[in-house]
Order: C-alpha cells, then structure tokens, then sequence
C-alpha cells in the first residue's frame, strides 16, 4: 500500500526521541487496542459498517460504524453513527478512532502517534468540547500525563513522575497560566508541598549554570523532586494537532463519498 507522510521526519524523530526518556514510569492501564472491528465483527455486534478507500489502493482506509434505532415519530429504521475508523498512512492499521455517544457527539477520540497499532493520545469530550487528554510520553500502553480543560481552557496538568501508579506532580492554572504547583514527596497520592508559578520562575533564574560539556558527571546526585522528567509537550501537540486536521480531512471526504 502507499504510504504517505503527515508529518515532518525531524518532528517525528525528536517526538519518539523525548518519549523515550520516560520509559520507566508507571502509568494508569488503559485500553490500547487500535485494530479495526472490520464487517464481520461489526455484524455480529449488530451494527453496520461502510468502508471507504479514499486513496484508491483497493484497500479501506475509513470505517464507519453504525447502530440501528427506530424513529419513534416516522417509525423508520435509521443508522446512529457510534465508531470512525482512520487509517492515515495506508500501512493498513488504525490509526485514529473516534467514538460517538447516544447523540451522535463526538465522546473520544484516540491517536496512534507513533503508527504502531497502540494509543498514545486520548481526547476527550463533553457537548463538543475538549474536557481531558490523557496522554502516554513512553509508547507503553498507559498515560503518564493527563490534561484538564474548562470550556476549552487548561486548568490542570497531573504527571506520575515515579513507579508508584500514583500521580504526584500537579500544576494548576489560571486564565491561562501557570498559577501553583503541587508535589507528593512521600508517595501517598496526596499534595505535600506547594510552590508558586512565581517562586518557581525565581529559582530557575538564580539556579546555578549548567556544567560545562566536558565536565565529568556528578557523583550519586539526588534527582530534583520539584519538576516531572522532561518531556517535549510542544512536539506531541504538534504531532497530534497534525493528525487531527489529516482525519478531519479523510472524515469529509468519506462523509461526502457517503453522501453520493
């Protein structure tokens, strides 16, 4: 199958580059399955599936999964969209899943970022708003960063930043920005200790430089227990902001193919 590029290789290469380095923190499970339900499973759950092959390779890249419901006024059998499928590099996996509530509103939608058929990324929604994202930096299957959002605004960030399962990093924000900053120092799940944006902006600017490059490493040095394990954010939102306006394009284009 043809496999066609979304986005930049440096971009990609930096992203699995910074996911890595969190590879040993314990995360909340959740559901990593990205494989398609195909017409056959579809079927034998009741619902009707239609495939498009939106780059003609005589392969589908678009699944859309319906429900049956009776329409109480007409009578008539009508099909309630519940599931969309993407496959965005035609390498024959699903890349991007999207799930649909009662109404027909978008619930979640979860990412492959990395294309190896696991979910790296899931958002969340209320009444087509953004509430949450939960977040896997490792490529292990369970999120290490969860994201909190009030009419489409952060107001909350919570790392896991050891093995604990626990999340013990919080950061609260207000109109926007950073306001505090809440850490767990003796693993029971619960805020510690409390830091301000504006005390913690103070102490990187009088924190002592970084050693020189050829500067041997210091011995047994205590990790820092104020921030989580550096991770690039700005590169993950930049692979996911990429991947979403790729779906939303194959999404209007099987929608309009549907249509015909």
């Amino acid at each position: 199958m043809t496999m066609r590029t979304i986005v930049p290789i440096g971009i990609v290469a930096a992203l699995l580059v910074c996911l890595g380095a969190c590879a040993e923190q314990q995360k909340t499970a959740v559901d990593s399955d990205m494989s398609t339900m195909r017409s056959a499973d579809a079927e034998a759950m009741g619902l009707k599936v239609k495939e498009f092959d939106l780059n003609m390779d005589q392969e589908p890249d678009v699944f859309k999964y319906y429900r049956f419901e009776k329409n109480e006024e007409s009578g008539q059998t009508e099909l309630v969209l519940v599931k969309r499928e993407l496959d965005l590099n035609g390498d024959g996996r699903i890349d991007v899943v999207s799930n649909y509530n009662a109404d027909e509103e978008l619930d979640t939608e979860s990412y492959d970022l990395d294309f190896d058929g696991r979910i790296d990324l899931i958002d969340h929604y209320a009444k087509g708003q953004i509430i949450k994202k939960s977040i896997d930096f490792a490529f292990d299957e369970k999120p290490d960063m969860f994201k909190y959002y009030l009419k489409g605004q952060l107001v909350r960030k919570e790392r896991d930043r050891n093995n604990d399962g626990r999340i013990d990093y919080w950061e609260y924000y207000e109109n926007g920005s950073l306001d505090r900053i809440g850490m767990d120092v003796d693993g029971d799940g619960q805020v510690d200790t409390w830091r301000s944006a504006e005390g913690e902006m103070a102490e990187a600017k009088t924190a002592p430089s970084a050693p020189a490059a050829d500067a041997p490493p210091a011995a047994d040095a205590p990790a820092p227990d104020t921030a989580p394990p550096a991770v690039d954010e700005a590169a993950i939102d930049e692979q996911a902001g990429q991947m979403k306006q790729e779906a939303e394009t194959a999404a209007e284009k099987a929608d309009a193919a549907e249509a015909e």
